[in-house]
């Protein structure tokens, strides 16, 4: 249970990671090289798991008020969910049929996501920072983690020393 939890705080992780780069501007530019587990020390590896740690409460909070404002648009959060993924899959777009309501019920609840959302990520950013990174560096090793199985593996024994 407590590596899937691992897991999950991961891959909330990287996403958060892909908007915050997107958000300013990164995702056109070319990545810089990831950091493989020879380029992380264990110290940083220490602040990058508590940062982690310290960025799921934000992060379950933020989940909480976007299904809250989901379901005062009287709309069920899994089918809000396919939604969304289907407006950011154009593949999956025409599996999913959207009706003119949800559609409106989408546009509705659209500033208050993108409100909750930025909200979040300054938390994060703040937290990021105050646990001795900066933004860059932990999405590097977020991304260097998912392609260097040893560094993966660090981390995930770190997680779990953690959690233990």
């Amino acid at each position: 249970m407590k590596v899937l939890k691992s897991l999950s705080v991961i891959l909330i992780g990287i996403l958060f990671g892909a908007s915050v780069a997107f958000g300013q501007g990164m995702g056109q530019q070319q990545m810089p090289d990831l950091p493989t587990s020879a380029d992380v020390s264990d110290e940083e590896l220490t602040q990058f798991v508590k940062t982690i740690a310290d960025i799921e409460p934000i992060q379950m909070e933020a989940q909480a008020e976007i299904e809250e404002a989901v379901e005062e648009e009287e709309l069920d959060f899994e089918r809000f969910q396919q939604l969304m993924m289907a407006m950011q899959n154009p593949q999956m777009a025409d599996q999913v049929e959207m009706s003119d309501e949800e559609q409106q019920k989408i546009q509705s609840i659209q500033p208050k996501l993108q409100e909750i959302q930025m909200s979040a990520e300054e938390e994060i950013i703040a937290m990021i920072e105050d646990n001795g990174l900066n933004v860059e560096r932990y999405q590097a090793i977020m991304m260097g983690a998912q392609q260097d199985q040893e560094l993966m593996t660090r981390l995930q024994t770190e997680l779990e020393t953690m959690d233990g």
